[in-house]
């Protein structure tokens, strides 16, 4: 999680005693549950039993259509872009979906709060700011309602596989836990109301992976979660050195993905399964990896389509993108939500009994790393150019062994002087080896599946 957001924070924080650091991340992990498990919050984890995947696809499809029929009319009474844009009439058949009108990012950013209920309170609302796979910077509102019920299936899922919420865990992530210029460990901190060792991704270099892994043992985690690239370079590590990985059930990835391969070694590195998640701040997790390696959509939390350049379905075995319809909220709603993703659909039924629809891959989830002067692979910098202004697009390219260009697209209102902040932020955790530098361009390539990479790597360095 991003501990700590404003620079008049993180001035704190880095200044303060470790003591006080930890109070200072369980304030905020506290603000966070406020959010995520309040009331009957049970109730919700249990209603996502992982056992009803297994229920025939017509029974899950009849149950989607009476929830989205719901949405769409909760929708069109208090929400005044889908009173404006929703038919008035209740659907017959998910088939009819694809009639309704896409959402896209770009209508978000234009007016955010025409996606919030009138009824709502506006200060009772969490503000997310992300910048997504494509590097674009996108502000929206959820809800308690919708913050709930992002986080229930993914508790619940977590049992299916041994873990659960509450027992000691070890997490990568972006969240920033100690400055960049700090050259010796701790690179963690414990946050004792999720029972979490916070690591560094940012610190993850040769000469520290022993004194991560030594950390991960004394703290007694038992399942890990976060950044897959994080796990992988210890994984590495851990199969060259013959050093001693913790005990761990399983591991949880989420935010970024790795290949097939990469998985593999992790799994074989600390023995235990590897599951690669799929979501985004604005839906939640809406699919889970199954023993066979495909991505199966949480048909219980969102409808979860992959369309074409015309809105609709791919055939089976296409690549299309994900289309997420989700149930998580009547009053802060994401309906047929392009999240700029692709996923290729699987031809035939999973071999692990699920009928839940399941994906082969999700396209355009691995990022190219960045590896530093100090020998650091950095994945996941898409966040980095949240303090940019009026950025329609961006993206973080190595060039050179110590040079990182960042290409930027501008829109009517950039301002070219907010720059600064995001070279100070990629500053930060490249460190001051690295050049940093910026440049506008008027648009930035495609690969060939039409999907914009945040990060790219244009130089050899293996």
């Amino acid at each position: 999680m991003k501990l700590l957001h404003l620079p008049a924070q993180q001035q704190i924080y880095d200044a303060a005693p470790r003591w006080l650091q930890r109070v200072l991340v369980n304030a905020e992990a506290a603000r966070r549950e406020w959010f995520r498990r309040h009331g009957d919050y049970r109730r919700l984890v249990a209603a996502h039993d992982p056992r009803w995947y297994y229920r025939s696809r017509d029974e899950q499809e009849a149950w989607q259509l009476a929830q989205l029929n719901r949405l769409l009319a909760e929708a069109r009474r208090r929400v005044p872009y889908y009173r404006r844009t929703l038919p008035d009439r209740p659907l017959s058949h998910l088939s009819e979906l694809s009639a309704l009108p896409l959402l896209s990012k770009e209508q978000i950013r234009r007016d955010p709060f025409a996606l919030v209920a009138d009824d709502l309170n506006r200060r009772a609302l969490w503000p997310r700011k992300t910048s997504g796979s494509t590097g674009t910077p996108l502000t929206f509102y959820l809800d308690r309602e919708a913050t709930r019920n992002h986080q229930a299936p993914a508790d619940a899922m977590l049992v299916a596989l041994g873990c659960r919420f509450g027992e000691p865990r070890a997490r990568f992530s972006g969240a920033y836990v100690t400055p960049y210029s700090r050259t010796q460990p701790p690179f963690w901190i414990w946050i004792d109301l999720y029972r979490q060792l916070q690591c560094s991704a940012y610190h993850l270099a040769p000469q520290f992976y022993p004194h991560y892994l030594r950390a991960l043992r004394e703290s007694g985690v038992v399942y890990g979660t976060g950044y897959p690239t994080s796990w992988h370079l210890l994984a590495t590590y851990i199969l060259e050195s013959g050093d001693q990985p913790p005990r761990l059930r399983a591991i949880i990835s989420d935010s970024e993905g790795i290949s097939r391969e990469q998985q593999a070694v992790v799994e074989q590195a600390f023995g235990c399964p590897m599951v690669q998640t799929y979501g985004a701040g604005e839906i939640g997790q809406m699919a889970w990896q199954c023993e066979h390696g495909r991505y199966h959509a949480l048909s219980r939390a969102a409808i979860a389509e992959v369309v074409d350049a015309n809105a609709q379905p791919v055939a089976p075995g296409e690549t299309g993108q994900i289309v997420v319809t989700s149930f998580a909220s009547t009053g802060t709603p994401f309906i047929r939500y392009q999240t700029g993703d692709l996923a290729m659909v699987a031809a035939d039924d999973c071999p692990c009994g699920r009928h839940n629809p399941s994906w082969l891959a999700i396209e355009g989830r691995i990022d190219d790393r960045i590896k530093t002067p100090d020998g650091r692979w950095i994945g996941r910098l898409s966040h980095v150019t949240k303090p940019g202004v009026g950025i329609k697009e961006s993206q973080i390219a190595q060039v050179a062994r110590d040079r990182i260009v960042i290409r930027v697209v501008p829109a009517s209102d950039f301002v070219p002087a907010s720059m600064q902040a995001v070279i100070e932020a990629a500053r930060r955790y490249l460190g001051p080896a690295m050049q940093i530098e910026w440049e506008t361009v008027e648009r930035l390539p495609r690969t060939s599946a039409g999907k914009l990479r945040h990060v790219v790597r244009e130089v050899d360095l293996e």
